[in-house]
């Protein structure tokens, strides 16, 4: 059974705003009952989305005073097909050493000093994980049909390898309202990708057992329906002759946005209407570190990149109603 989608208008209303009240203070109990940890060794298996998420989280944990050890088994654009292909080819051939079966950059955390890259069976055996976090790719993620079978594959092969990891779901984001899906003229929407996704992520979630889940696509929304990060583009700038060096302004978006790039010495100003931007990767940590370390404390202190204070002590209250609002849900259980 879903747990309620957090909807709102674009604008907040009072009902948004007291539901959201109700719901965080109903969790409270749970929240303070949870095992906090003060270390955590975390394998994501994912892509830049993840990647995002986890920018800003070893950081806030060095200022919440926690451990973090993370190995990242991402690759940019990786779909739960793709990661089971490389995850079928390590294990057809244990001993391969090409990309196919071993793609992930290996580092000193896994502890494999004779490999330039590794496997997920690598990652997988490589140390006691407290959690294990998977996702879809960004463009399939509201496609339910694109999940499987190649998310029973990789779970399944977490819980054979790797039995003492939780495996916590990474709810991908929906993208920013000028992305080009959006322009399609078959009504699909920011709201409408959000909610499809969402309902896909559920239903893997429920598919396996009630695997957690980690809001980060929640928390964007709820942020997203609020007058500081509400973003329209710029009805006054001129993005058909933009004046070089120069940018709309984009200081309501939680993703990248528009961007000068210099290829080959040609200056463009090109569209990045998906990734997470500081203020969006902010608020994914503040997602993950609620979880993973079972507080719903934030670090207060921490802002990178210079975050204004008033825009971290935002983000922070949508990612302690995300979370919030999934974990009530368990405490009427």
């Amino acid at each position: 059974m879903h747990s309620a989608t957090p909807h709102s208008p674009r604008c907040p209303s009072l009902r948004l705003a007291l539901g959201i009240l109700a719901v965080v203070v109903c969790a409270l109990p749970l929240r303070a009952a949870e095992a906090a940890r003060d270390t955590v060794h975390l394998l994501t298996i994912g892509n830049s989305f993840a990647d995002d998420s986890t920018a800003f989280l070893p950081g806030m944990a060095k200022a919440g005073g926690k451990k973090l050890v993370l190995f990242r088994a991402n690759l940019g654009g990786c779909s739960f097909e793709r990661h089971a292909r490389h995850l079928n080819a390590a294990l057809a051939d244990p001993e391969a050493t090409n990309t196919e079966a071993r793609p992930y950059r290996n580092n000193e955390v896994l502890g494999l000093p004779d490999l330039k890259t590794v496997s997920l069976v690598d990652a997988l055996k490589a140390r006691p994980w407290d959690y294990v976090t998977i996702q879809q790719v960004s463009h399939q993620s509201y496609k339910p049909e694109s999940y499987e079978p190649y998310a029973s594959q990789i779970i399944a092969k977490i819980r054979e390898l790797a039995p003492q990891a939780e495996i916590l779901i990474h709810q991908t984001w929906a993208y920013r309202e000028d992305h080009p899906f959006f322009k399609r003229g078959d009504g699909f929407t920011p709201l409408k990708m959000y909610e499809q996704s969402r309902a896909a992520y559920h239903e893997l979630s429920a598919r396996y057992g009630g695997l957690r889940i980690l809001p980060v696509g929640d928390a964007m929304h709820l942020a997203r329906q609020t007058p500081r990060w509400t973003f329209a583009p710029d009805a006054n700038f001129d993005y058909k002759n933009p004046p070089v060096d120069q940018l709309p302004d984009q200081r309501a978006s939680l993703m990248v946005g528009w961007r000068w790039t210099n290829k080959d010495g040609v200056k463009k100003m090109e569209l990045d209407a998906i990734h997470a931007n500081t203020p969006g990767r902010y608020l994914g940590a503040a997602v993950w570190y609620q979880v993973i370390f079972g507080t719903s404390e934030v670090p207060a202190d921490y802002a990178p990149n210079n975050i204004p204070a008033e825009d971290a002590a935002d983000l922070r209250e949508h990612a302690k109603a995300a979370v919030a609002a999934l974990a009530a849900p368990a405490a009427a259980r």
